[in-house]
């Protein structure tokens, strides 16, 4: 039998690896069209229970994908403060709509669901513009809380291309959180989970 060399064996490796997918890829296409189709496929559904979270209040519920979606009531210390997340949270996924500058940041499990996460900036009026009428006003709230015309975010997207989880900072001063990052920064997080068909 012939004896490959070690740059050899590498390379077949890498090769098996990538038609494989490797486990940690994303298999699925370029980040920024996976990200800008994800909001499509999420509306897709027909519904989905929800919980969201900011650092002192949270809501949950149930929301359906018609229409302008329902209004959750948030509860907790800070539930009487403008979260527009926690209210209207398909507003987060109309927010989706806007994402720029994409970066793949790698796979984890989201309530037993393989999802792919990535990191993103927002442009609001790009998302305000391709959001149906019904939700502006809370997409553009989002943007007022902040008082920034754009701002990070991040989203987890499951295999089948729908939003699992968008993650926004309470302020625009709040630092996108790193991989080692020990720190507890300031963000809301809005989970989409049991989608109906």
């Amino acid at each position: 039998m012939p004896r490959r060399s070690p740059i050899a064996l590498v390379f077949s490796l890498v090769a098996l690896l990538g038609a494989c997918g490797g486990g940690s890829g994303d298999t699925r296409g370029a980040p920024e069209a996976v990200v800008r189709a994800a909001p499509g496929r999420t509306f897709d559904a027909t519904s989905a229970q929800v919980e969201a979270a900011a650092p002192d209040a949270s809501s949950a519920g149930t929301v359906r994908f018609s229409g302008p979606g329902a209004e959750l009531a948030p509860t907790g210390p800070g539930a009487g403060k403008d979260y527009p997340e926690l209210r209207h949270p398909l507003a987060v996924v109309d927010l989706v709509r806007g994402a720029l500058e994409v970066v793949s940041y790698g796979g984890t499990a989201l309530r037993e669901a393989s999802t792919f996460r990535y990191q993103t900036v927002i442009d609001v009026e790009a998302a305000v513009r391709a959001t149906p009428e019904a939700r502006k006003a809370a997409v553009r709230a989002m943007a007022d809380r902040l008082g920034s015309p754009a701002f990070y975010a991040d989203v987890w997207v499951d295999g089948e291309g729908r939003i699992r989880r968008v993650q926004v900072p309470v302020e625009k001063t709040t630092q996108r959180p790193g991989n080692r990052d020990r720190s507890r920064p300031r963000l809301i997080t809005v989970d989409f989970f049991a989608f109906g068909p």
